[in-house]
């Protein structure tokens, strides 16, 4: 992990105990654990806003415009991290699109979450649908999102297709900073395989859940892939 660069720390987990969804705007529903627009956890807020600084200055700052939230285990607040580290982006004006590309248990839209129904990631690598048509663009100012279209049993051969590399620069192309939300590394490999195609990966642990030894040896399984490993979050339970 030596080569990773502590991003945060001790970040606290969500509370469980507000409605899943509770606020309505614009034909989307918030959940309350969309922390950076509202002010129910100052100290997760202020931890992600710490982060959001270093990836500006260490990541954006050197025209780098793609990132993978990557976990080994399901409970590291993985989703959580990547929807309030990309609205804190859009918040300082950074054109920034979040990608649901965990197609084994899709997270997404448990903190936003369109009211009709829509396409996603699984349908654009399926070649029903076009990149534009997946993307939900300007849901808050400057964050635009593609969800994963549902659960797909034939997640990793989609992720393995061309189309994938494809579909990841046009994003890259057309957004200052595209974050792709993955599965846990410890039950999948696609999340490798996310990161490998994106070429930078953060990684996120848990406090008396996470394995100091998995950890190491995902870190160490990216790096092999090529991947840069920009930094670590430890998220406190």
């Amino acid at each position: 992990m030596t080569k990773g660069t502590a991003l945060a720390s001790d970040l606290a987990a969500p509370r469980t105990n507000v409605p899943a969804l509770a606020e309505l705007v614009h034909g989307y529903e918030f959940s309350r654990d969309v922390v950076m627009l509202n002010n129910d956890r100052p100290d997760f807020a202020e931890a992600i806003r710490a982060m959001r600084t270093n990836i500006v200055a260490r990541h954006l700052g050197d025209g780098r415009r793609g990132l993978a939230i990557t976990a080994p285990d399901p409970d590291a607040m993985c989703t959580f991290t990547s929807v309030n580290l990309a609205v804190a982006l859009a918040q300082i004006g950074v054109s920034t699109l979040l990608v649901d590309a965990n197609m084994r248990t899709p997270g997404v839209d448990s903190f936003i979450r369109p009211t009709t129904p829509t396409v996603g990631l699984a349908q654009c690598l399926a070649m029903q649908c076009s990149a534009h048509e997946a993307l939900h663009p300007n849901i808050v100012p400057n964050l635009s999102i593609v969800y994963a279209g549902g659960e797909a049993p034939n997640a990793h051969e989609l992720l393995g297709g061309e189309q994938f590399n494809k579909l990841v620069q046009t994003y890259l192309r057309d957004f200052d900073l595209t974050i792709v939300d993955t599965p846990p590394a410890k039950q999948f490999a696609d999340a490798r395989r996310i990161a490998g195609v994106v070429g930078y990966a953060t990684i996120i642990a848990r406090r008396d859940t996470s394995l100091m030894s998995e950890i190491v040896g995902f870190a160490e399984s990216l790096l092999e892939d090529g991947t840069q490993i920009i930094g670590t979050v430890l998220c406190e339970v």
